[in-house]
C-alpha cells in the first residue's frame, strides 16, 4: 500500500471542528485492499486468544490489522487534528451481511468508559460501503450537542440509541465509500447505518485513537492494553501494550 506524509489544510481542520467529520480519503485503492482482504477474512474467521470475540479489537493479535488501522494516511490526519501523542484504544470491525439490522442513530461517547471522552475515530471500508448495503450515514455539526440516548427498539443492534426528539434525521449526509477509502469522525458526531437488504456483504473496520489524558476507567479484557501509536505517552494513566509481532500474518 503507498505511504505518503498528510497534512490538513486550514479549511480541512475547520470542516472537522464544525462539521465533525472528515472524508472520505484514500488510504489505498481498491486493488490494494482486494489483495490484502483474505487476509482480513482470515483473522475474522479465528478466535483471539480471548476466545471472546473475533471482530473486536484484532489489532492486539493482527499485525494485518494494527498496520490498517495505523496507516500513515490516518494516523498523520489524525495527528494533524489532535497532536503528536496518540494512543490506540480499540478496534471493531461492523460486518453486515444480507439482513443484518440496523444500527441506530447514536453518539459514541455514551457507550464509552473514558474520562474525558476524547476520541477520532476513523471508519475504513474493506468491503464498498453503498446505500444497498448499509453504508455509513451522519449529521453534520451534531457534535455540538450532547444528544440523551433512550432505550434501543428491537429492531436495531445496540441496545441503546439516540432520543429521536433531540435531532433532524433530514440533515444527514450519505458517506458511500469504496472500498480502502475512510473517514474521520469524533465521539459526538451523531450517525448510524441502515439494515444491509442487499446480496452484498459490508465490513467496515473502526479505529478508536485517544490522547494520553484521557483515562480507560474499564478495560475490554485482562489482556487489552493500548498502544502508543504516535509520539509518547507522558501522563501514565493506562495501561499499555506492545504492537503484535510484524512476523503475524494475521
Amino acid at each position: 500500500m503507498a505511504r505518503s506524509e498528510t497534512a490538513l489544510t486550514r479549511e480541512e481542520m475547520m470542516h472537522f471542528r464544525t462539521q465533525g467529520y472528515l472524508g472520505p480519503y484514500p488510504l489505498c485503492s481498491a486493488a490494494e485492499m482486494a489483495a490484502l482482504r483474505p487476509a482480513i477474512e482470515q483473522v475474522l474467521e479465528t478466535d483471539p486468544p480471548d476466545s471472546k470475540n473475533r471482530v473486536h479489537n484484532r489489532h492486539l493479535d493482527s499485525r494485518v490489522i494494527y498496520d490498517l488501522a495505523t496507516h500513515p494516511e490516518i494516523l498523520n490526519r489524525m495527528v494533524n487534528l489532535y497532536g503528536t501523542d496518540l494512543l490506540l484504544w480499540r478496534t471493531n470491525f461492523f460486518v453486515k451481511y444480507k439482513g443484518t439490522r440496523a444500527i441506530p442513530w447514536h453518539q459514541d461517547f455514551n457507550y464509552w468508559p473514558l474520562e474525558p471522552p476524547i476520541i477520532v475515530s476513523a471508519w475504513i471500508a474493506i468491503d464498498a460501503s453503498t446505500k444497498e448495503n448499509g453504508n455509513l450515514q451522519l449529521i453534520p455539526g451534531s457534535h455540538r450537542k450532547i444528544i440523551p440516548h433512550v432505550k434501543a427498539t428491537p429492531d436495531v443492534q445496540f441496545q441503546e440509541m439516540a432520543d429521536a426528539g433531540y435531532y433532524d434525521p433530514d440533515q444527514l449526509i450519505d458517506l458511500e465509500m469504496q472500498p480502502g477509502e475512510f473517514i474521520l469522525f469524533n465521539e459526538r458526531t451523531l450517525h448510524h447505518s441502515k439494515a444491509n437488504n442487499s446480496n452484498l456483504r459490508r465490513i467496515g473496520l473502526a479505529v478508536r485513537a485517544i490522547i494520553p489524558i484521557v483515562n480507560v476507567l474499564k478495560y475490554d479484557s485482562k489482556d487489552h492494553g493500548l498502544q502508543v501509536i504516535h509520539g509518547e505517552d507522558a501522563m501514565g494513566f493506562n495501561r499499555l501494550t506492545s504492537p503484535p509481532k510484524k512476523a503475524d500474518r494475521g
